[in-house]
């Protein structure tokens, strides 16, 4: 948390540069974001870089140990989700997304992600292996390799500020 603290205070326009690399990512009729929180690297450049290849925006939506992702609609307020996440309400459609950037604390090259602990992304991937899978981070949060346990699901690519990587999970 420390490296990405550090990271958004020299970088605070490091998500902007995200959005370079949205050509080298699969295409996508749903593309999932969020709305970062913390020091968070804005995966929202990304996102519309990918809607401008005329994906859909989606963003994650947690109820107890479930997650779900709902369509976005920029006319209607986003509400407070429990963890201080900001999530569509509840009239939104609820839609399976094709292409998930995901948060994280730190990743490897391998594709494998240190997340917050409560498994929702990795719990979502699991149920759903057609998703293509992009953690988005500062480069900093780089490290050597990450804890891994069984029900990790390693990611298809890491996106930062300075590279894409390819992680060990190749798309189809």
């Amino acid at each position: 948390m420390a490296r990405r603290l550090e990271a958004a205070t020299a970088n605070p326009r490091a998500g902007a540069r995200l959005a370079d690399h949205a050509a080298r990512l699969a295409a996508a009729r749903i593309v999932s974001a969020y709305v970062p929180i913390r020091s968070e690297i804005d995966p929202m450049p990304l996102a519309g870089a990918m809607m401008v290849r005329g994906a859909m925006l989606a963003l994650p939506v947690v109820e107890g140990r479930r997650m779900s992702f709902r369509l976005f609609d920029p006319a209607v307020d986003l509400v407070a989700g429990p963890f201080g996440l900001m999530q569509p309400p509840a009239t939104a459609p609820t839609v399976v997304p094709d292409l998930v950037l995901t948060p994280l604390l730190a990743f490897d090259r391998d594709g494998f992600r240190l997340g917050y602990g409560a498994g929702h992304y990795d719990r979502w991937l699991g149920d759903h292996p057609d998703a293509v899978a992009a953690g988005v981070a500062f480069a900093a949060q780089e490290l050597p390799t990450v804890p891994r346990e069984a029900h990790d699901v390693p990611l298809h690519y890491v996106v930062t500020e300075l590279e894409l990587i390819e992680g060990r999970r190749r798309c189809a």
